[in-house]
């Protein structure tokens, strides 16, 4: 049964970029048309399962593992309830996920738009064409989060089944599973709208298919990662190489073309749209295409990844306390000192960040999973002292593709986040460890069964009381609307007010043309989603673009009647560039030009 969800999955995932690719090119990416090939697929797939289905029987399941089960599902209970009560609400949602999900549905097609935000077309697209199918087939964002919801879940079962693969016990498969489940991280990401969730199941399909010899569903599900996020380029080929080596079957010498054709046939389409903009098949280097917010180390080398790593390993070790926590940090300074290292360098550090002690996060950004740590690396030491060899390989490429990780990417505070696929892939190292000591005698039993309810209660807080998706408290989501939890994570800036105004002002002026002057300001997804339930027919366009995206002007007759500028208040430069539209209204912090502003202008509220 898991083989089987796991390559539903896979193909699910190439079927959404290959309809996606096929109907871009003749903006074909309607409902009506989407909706069709979806119940084609839909029948075809059912004749299939009805004639294939699997004529095994379930299996036996005992106590214990009924007990997991249970946990488990009450946590997916939780998480699946917050993923449908809110908007999508991550400041990356808001800057580029849904708003590239917005413009690809205007235009009927995933093809290039001007932007001073590069990450809004560059970067890997896949979990936006799952976004993109979802929004146009229901109409709306309801159900956007489920995405990550389906990674979280399709996870779940697939670590299990790679510990089945390395021939752990259905014990330890049972505590791989729990170890995954209940990764704060991974449940505060599960119910978002971010693309980690999807990369743990295609990275987690990758290794189990890998240790199976089945090359084809081995180069799709590595094409279908490297399409979702560009950390896979880091974590995937230490792991891919680990599955190859432990899997009992020869490799078969074909696995070299599928793992290319894999690639390329998920891939191709968005590395040529990348070079025809960058000359890179990978896109700029930055956000904004000037080297300023770069993601890589300016100069890779030992010292960097070391630096990277002891920062980014003290980000996981957060906790309550405060004298902990400054603990952590003392230390990694004095182990900076000690090898000639700065841990403040800015080679080596995002720009304008600041390495400081560690936080105990409720958010998915930066939350952290040190008690999963701590019984990893026990897992790890345990594996060499037992002298598995197996495990200790797959130990080595979990940890090679951590050391990838901060040889390659610059600190900053809110990498915890992007480190989840490494702790979801090495759960079966956890499991076969607790599955070993709860065979070993009854008291022995009775420590996995402590170890397994601790990890059960790591989960309680992240799947209850997620910081902008929290089911319980004073701002949980069955006591607040769906529009006011648009800015669930834009507290920092408080200027929800400025863009509810600009939202009622834009409304009543009528217009359904808006210009969008995104480059002071990208959080441009609460005023587009806004709008777009008063009136489905506005159109948006970014404007005042001067890179190398402004020559994909998608409609040339655009002609705005409205220009909203966020973060534009006091730039006189901005004033000059769209008083033509009329004078602008300053509501905070933004600014918004209407084309016969008298009839727009409202009491501030």
């Amino acid at each position: 049964m898991r083989d089987w969800l796991l390559r539903a999955l896979v193909v699910l995932g190439a079927l959404v970029a290959a309809v996606t690719e096929l109907l871009s090119p003749v903006h074909l990416l309607r409902r009506g048309p989407l909706l069709l090939v979806w119940i084609a697929l839909a029948v075809g797939a059912s004749l299939y399962v009805f004639r294939r289905r699997p004529k095994r029987s379930l299996p036996k399941v005992r106590p214990f593992e009924a007990a997991v089960a249970v946990v488990i599902a009450a946590i997916a209970v939780a998480v699946g309830l917050a993923a449908i009560l809110s908007p999508p609400n991550s400041t990356d949602s808001m800057a580029y996920h849904m708003v590239r999900v917005i413009y690809w549905k205007q235009a009927a097609s995933v093809a290039f738009f001007p932007t001073p935000y590069f990450n809004q077309i560059q970067l890997g697209p896949l979990a936006e064409y799952f976004m993109l199918h979802l929004y146009l087939l229901t109409g709306g964002d309801h159900f956007i989060n489920l995405i990550a919801f389906l990674g979280f879940l399709g996870s779940i079962s697939g670590v299990s089944a790679i510990a089945a693969q390395m021939r752990v016990r259905s014990g330890g498969q049972a505590f791989t599973a729990l170890f995954c489940a209940t990764l704060p991280n991974f449940i505060l990401q599960a119910s978002g709208a971010k693309n980690e969730c999807l990369l743990c199941l295609w990275l987690v399909a990758m290794v189990y298919f890998a240790l199976r010899r089945d090359a084809a569903f081995t180069g799709l599900s590595l094409g279908l990662a490297l399409a979702t996020k560009a950390t896979a380029y880091l974590f995937a080929p230490p792991l891919l190489v680990a599955a190859l080596w432990i899997g009992v079957a020869p490799v078969r010498r074909s696995i070299g073309y599928w793992l290319v054709g894999g690639v390329l046939l998920i891939n191709l389409p968005q590395c040529i749209r990348n070079i025809g903009l960058s000359g890179s098949p990978m896109g700029y280097d930055s956000a904004h295409g000037d080297g300023v917010y770069r993601w890589r180390n300016e100069h890779p080398g030992w010292r960097s990844m070391t630096s990277n790593a002891l920062r980014n390993l003290s980000e996981q070790l957060g906790s309550r306390s405060k004298a902990r926590n400054a603990a952590v940090f003392r230390a990694v300074v004095r182990i900076h000192q000690a090898l000639g290292l700065d841990p403040q360098d800015r080679d080596t550090t995002w720009p304008y960040a600041q390495y400081e002690a560690p936080l105990n996060a409720n958010h998915e950004a930066n939350a952290n999973n040190r008690w999963h740590l701590l019984l990893l690396a026990i897992a790890a030491l345990a594996a060499i002292g037992r002298r598995k060899r197996e495990l200790v390989m797959y130990a080595g490429a979990v940890l090679a593709g951590f050391l990838l990780f901060c040889l390659y990417l610059k600190w900053q505070p809110y990498l915890s986040r992007l480190e989840l696929p490494l702790f979801v892939v090495a759960a079966p190292l956890a499991g076969e460890l607790l599955g070993s000591v709860y065979t070993a005698s009854k008291l022995w039993r009775v420590l996995a069964i402590l170890i397994a309810y601790f990890l059960a209660d790591t989960a309680r807080l992240p799947a209850l009381e997620n910081w902008t998706r929290p089911l319980k408290g004073p701002h949980n989501l069955w006591a607040t609307t769906r529009d006011h939890n648009y800015f669930a994570d834009m507290t920092l800036w408080n200027n929800e007010a400025s863009y509810l105004d600009a939202v009622e002002r834009t409304a009543r002026s009528g217009c359904r043309d808006i210009g969008i002057d995104a480059g002071q300001n990208q959080l441009e997804y609460p005023y587009l989603a806004l709008l777009l339930e008063r009136d489905r027919g506005m159109r948006f366009m970014h404007v005042g673009v001067k890179n190398r995206s402004a020559r994909y002007k998608p409609d040339p007759d655009f002609q705005p009647c409205v220009v909203w500028c966020p973060d534009c208040a006091d730039i006189e430069k901005k004033v000059a560039m769209y008083r033509g539209i009329g004078p602008p209204i300053t509501i905070g912090h933004f600014l918004l030009f209407l084309r016969d502003s008298s009839s727009a202008i409202l009491t501030p509220q």
